[in-house]
């Protein structure tokens, strides 16, 4: 009973994890066109991104042809998504936190990668046995993941609560979130270090997932840690930690789209077709009255005559 409980929340949380992953990514994906503007360097500038300079410097750039540098942009991610650049070089103390933080849970997804491979192995009927880097690699970053994560977590938690500037900018949903992993870190540390046998525990739980019957005897600490890292993954979707999706777009669509308006182009269409929205903000300096759209907004040459004393 208690076997199939587990089951079935485990695949009640799975599901709503996937579904709600999916519609928030798709959502992001399908955002209108941002305010376009040439913002220095792109890191794709083959030959330019180093000083700041684009292609617009070219004489009838229009007609000539445009190369990415498309090495120098992952280059760039990957400093930004793994070593979190920025935060370095603008907030050197919240980034002693920060990236014990995130790198932990790096950590943790290899791991759960490698669970996923030992649930697969076992359904399929490859012994597990010799294999030195699914079974004690799996424990060691798990146990350094979760070890990060949780010094990451308590670290950020502590300056949210006591740095005047952090606490006044922190939205109450940042601690729910924060609390959330921690209780994941925790458990999941205790887990690997008291229960004995963790990775035959948590690849046969992953085996039993894809054979739909989950082992019957799985200690109580991982049982508690398993339904600790479902919540949070049925909760991640909902929450502002989608922005690490969220940040691919602001890259390559924000800060990095530099694609020229060619006329009759897909961009173009999709411009027009926004430029054309009747625009209904309250600001009395954009004379918008529900029925204007943007473009009649930005060629009407009437202006408002000032109160005369």
């Amino acid at each position: 009973m208690f076997a199939s409980a587990l089951l079935l929340l485990s695949y009640v949380l799975l599901g709503i994890f996937l579904l709600a992953f999916v519609i928030r990514s798709v959502r992001l994906a399908r955002l209108p066109v941002h305010l376009r503007w040439e913002l220095a360097p792109v890191p794709h500038e083959k030959g330019k991104s180093h000083y700041g300079g684009s292609y617009l410097e070219e004489v009838n750039w229009w007609t000539r042809p445009r190369h990415k540098d498309h090495a120098a942009e992952a280059i760039y991610m990957l400093k930004e998504i793994v070593f979190l650049k920025a935060l370095f070089e603008h907030n050197r103390k919240l980034w002693r936190l920060s990236f014990p933080f995130h790198f932990g849970l790096y950590l943790l997804v290899v791991a759960g990668g490698l669970v996923v491979i030992g649930g697969l192995a076992s359904v399929v009927g490859v012994e597990m046995a010799g294999w030195g880097v699914l079974e004690g690699g799996l424990r060691l970053l798990a146990g350094v993941g979760y070890a990060l994560g949780m010094l990451g977590a308590l670290g950020l938690l502590f300056v949210r609560l006591t740095d005047d500037g952090m606490r006044n900018s922190t939205a109450p949903v940042t601690y729910i979130n924060l609390l959330v992993l921690l209780a994941m870190f925790v458990t999941g540390l205790w887990t690997v270090l008291a229960v004995a046998g963790f990775t035959g525990h948590v690849m046969g739980f992953a085996g039993g997932l894809l054979r739909a019957s989950v082992p019957t005897d799985l200690p109580g600490m991982v049982v508690a840690h398993l339904v600790f890292a479902l919540l949070f993954l049925a909760y991640l979707p909902f929450t502002q930690m989608m922005h690490f999706v969220a940040k691919y777009f602001t890259y390559h669509k924000v800060r990095w789209d530099d694609e020229p308006v060619t006329a009759g182009s897909k961009l173009d269409l999709e411009l027009k077709k926004l430029l054309n929205q009747p625009v209904t903000w309250a600001g009395p300096h954009v004379r918008a009255d529900g029925k204007k759209t943007w473009v009649d907004i930005a060629t009407d040459l009437e202006r408002p005559q000032e109160d005369e004393e």
